[in-house]
């Protein structure tokens, strides 16, 4: 399910881009109650106590045995306390775990695919999860992706560490300003290939490492006489390859469906030939996210993304408004805000309902591909279920309109979920 910072879809091969989304699954795992990832654990009452049985020499008759029951398949699926559908059992136990991915972004059309996920904890700390995820997908337009991703601890849990390799082709829609009904075009992924390393601070919420990003890709535009500083882009092979740092905070509850807490981060990438790359240029990022809760039933939701870029880059890389409601690459720009707020109404333990509401704006810079885009707005509205209790992991469905009419997302997690860390 692809609901979160839309530019990545064409940036990134797009399995990838999934397997970055599922990442945060196994992050849910290990981020509520203290529910065990590798077992059950045997409580007190299960424990024989061999003073007892020493003391307790009468004689006794022996009972017949009873055979241990067996949990039924789909007990697993429903939680004890409510007898609601839950998952919490189920995500708990780590393991493998297959996801269905669902994808509604309309700028390709939908789509399905599968992924696979194995989640392991470290049995001295459970919160820190190791997660191997396999995937796959392909969408309405053609486009489709396979990849691979991994995250885990080293250094007693002071270095988390992420990768993932992918391939695949993404079909996609520009709008430079000389076409600004769109212009199809392809990018073929031979790989591509990221990863970061961050080291945690004493205090656990601060982190800073490297960040890494090689791909190689070949782009196709089949339509003639349009101006060169657009066209020179497309049809030729390309590598990048990118070195670059990032400054992360965060203090959220939960990192799957937050209600209190900041998520903050800056980061920087340098393409450059040294590092393998055919052009040289720039991308920054600031993202901004921040949770609190008005009342008992009432919390909000804050979202704020600064995207640039800068140098000799491809106009397809340009980042773009990041709203629900708004086609993923239609406003692009080399300055990019896109806010969002979001108020939840808790109608009880299981249920929500939500609206929100968002601005975007472009810049084009001193590269005249594309036009300022001026005030951006969508909103909308939308329900969630708690899928997972104990997790904290919440699903449902918005319903955004913008500037093409209504659209809608299945969501898995906070809708912002692909955004944060």
């Amino acid at each position: 399910m692809i609901t979160g910072s839309r530019n990545q879809l064409a940036t990134w091969p797009t399995a990838l881009v999934l397997a970055l989304f599922l990442s945060c699954l196994g992050s849910g795992v290990r981020a509520q109650e203290g529910v065990p990832l590798t077992g059950e654990v045997q409580s007190a009452e299960d424990t024989p106590d061999p003073v007892s049985d020493r003391q307790n020499t009468a004689p006794s008759v022996t009972a017949p045995a009873e055979p241990p029951h067996k949990e039924d398949f789909f007990a697993r699926f429903f939680d004890k306390e409510d007898g609601m559908i839950d998952l919490s059992s189920f995500l708990a136990k780590g393991g493998f775990i297959p996801v269905p991915i669902i994808i509604t972004e309309p700028a390709v059309d939908g789509g399905l695919g599968m992924a696979a996920a194995f989640l392991s904890a470290n049995p001295d700390n459970p919160r820190q999860v190791t997660k191997h995820i396999v995937g796959a997908m392909k969408t309405g337009n053609g486009s489709y992706g396979y990849g691979y991703f991994q995250s885990g601890y080293a250094f007693d849990g002071r270095l988390n560490y992420r990768f993932g390799v992918g391939r695949g082709k993404i079909t996609l829609d520009a709008f430079p300003v000389f076409a600004p009904d769109g212009i199809e075009y392809t990018n073929h992924y031979d790989y591509g290939i990221l990863g970061s390393a961050l080291w945690h601070f004493k205090d656990d919420r601060f982190s800073i490492g490297p960040l890494f990003d090689f791909r190689k890709l070949k782009s196709e535009l089949d339509i003639e006489g349009l101006p060169e500083d657009f066209a020179g882009d497309f049809n030729s092979t390309l590598h990048t390859g990118a070195l670059g740092m990032g400054f992360h905070f965060d203090s959220r509850d939960n990192p799957l469906t937050p209600t209190k807490g900041i998520n903050a981060y800056v980061e920087g990438k340098f393409n450059r030939d040294a590092f393998g790359s055919d052009r040289d240029y720039e991308v920054y990022d600031l993202e901004f996210y921040s949770f609190d809760k008005i009342s008992s039933a009432l919390r909000y939701g804050l979202k704020v993304e600064v995207d640039a870029i800068r140098g000799d880059f491809p106009a397809y890389f340009a980042p773009s408004i990041d709203l629900r409601g708004v086609q993923a690459m239609q406003y692009q720009g080399m300055n990019v805000l896109s806010t969002e707020a979001e108020l939840t109404w808790q109608l009880s333990p299981r249920w929500a309902l939500l609206a929100f509401g968002g601005l975007g704006l472009t810049d084009n810079g001193s590269r005249k591909i594309f036009s300022d885009s001026g005030s951006i707005w969508a909103g909308g509205a939308g329900f969630r279920y708690r899928l997972a209790r104990k997790l904290g992991f919440d699903a449902g469905l918005d319903v955004a309109y913008g500037p093409g009419g209504f659209v809608f997302y299945l969501q898995f997690g906070h809708a912002w979920s692909f955004g944060m860390d």
